[in-house]
């Protein structure tokens, strides 16, 4: 099978497709995955970097958070049957990397795909809609509260910016530039700026983008940073857990069509290096997928 492998630290060229042996069933709950798409995620590509807060735990290794495919292969105590549709959060420092055409995984990281979108639009929601699901949760707000996301057409930020909005919050996003204010105001802000003078204080500020400006934190103000730069003790920081259950709510979400995934290019795995690229430029208005 066709696997996306590096051996060594990089730029995009450390990414070899390779042949690998198929995956073997060791575990009484494990099932195998035809992975059908993943994603790339930032954490991908600090993986891949040296000397950054996400290091790599031994090479060959073999990247990927995000999977979405279908069952071919299941143990009786998994849960599961041949033919599932199924996505996952697939941690690869846990070994379970899903940038490969099979994946053999714990039936239990798994849930049911969303059924009104496509395999591949789907590999878009676990990691960044659980980084945003359990940011909202943890800072508790309320209907009627002023919220500021920062990076907020951002796969994170998108994410976030929708469901605040989907509590009652008065949301504000804060973009890169001006020609992005259209989309988060379309995601649900009420008000959208690429200049960080046009703000004021808010009641919570969910930080995707390290951006750490103090004038718009109040003596109440509730912050939450994703961001691996350090900032002011005022925002703590927050790192996203497995949560099967959680995801599985999501899919709720997004078939009830309460939430929207957004797909900026899809690209084949064979052409993985120049997704990381594309990636990498910035700018985007959706996640960047990886096919098989």
């Amino acid at each position: 099978m066709r696997t996306a492998v590096m051996h060594s630290y990089g730029g995009s060229e450390v990414l070899e497709i390779e042949n690998t042996s198929m995956p073997a069933l060791r575990q009484s709950d494990e099932v195998l995955v035809a992975v059908v798409a993943s994603s790339i995620n930032p954490v991908d590509i600090k993986f891949r970097t040296p000397d950054t807060i996400q290091q790599i735990p031994q090479f060959p290794f073999v990247s990927g958070w995000d999977m979405a495919g279908i069952v071919i292969q299941a143990q009786p105590e998994s849960g599961w049957q041949v033919g599932d549709r199924v996505i996952a959060m697939t941690p690869p420092h846990a070994g379970f990397g899903a940038w490969a055409e099979v994946v053999a995984i714990p039936g239990k990281y798994l849930v049911a795909a969303p059924t009104t979108i496509d395999l591949g639009t789907a590999a878009a929601l676990p990691l960044a809609g659980a980084t945003a699901q359990q940011a909202v949760r943890a800072l508790a707000v309320q209907p009627g509260e002023k919220v500021l996301v920062t990076g907020a057409i951002g796969a994170v930020g998108g994410l976030a910016v929708q469901m605040f909005t989907a509590v009652g919050c008065e949301v504000t996003g804060l973009v890169s530039t001006s020609h992005q204010m259209a989309t988060a105001m379309k995601l649900g802000a009420t008000f959208a700026t690429s200049d960080i003078a046009e703000l004021g204080q808010f009641d919570v500020i969910f930080d995707t983008a390290g951006v750490y400006e103090l004038r718009l934190v109040g003596e109440t103000t509730r912050c939450l940073t994703i961001s691996d730069l350090e900032g002011p003790t005022a925002f703590a920081h927050h790192y996203v857990q497995l949560d099967p259950i959680g995801l599985a709510e999501l899919v709720e979400q997004v078939d009830a069509g309460q939430l929207r995934l957004r797909v900026a290019r899809r690209f084949p795995l064979a052409e993985i290096r120049q997704a990381h690229e594309f990636f990498e430029a910035g700018g985007l208005d959706g996640k960047v997928i990886i096919s098989f």
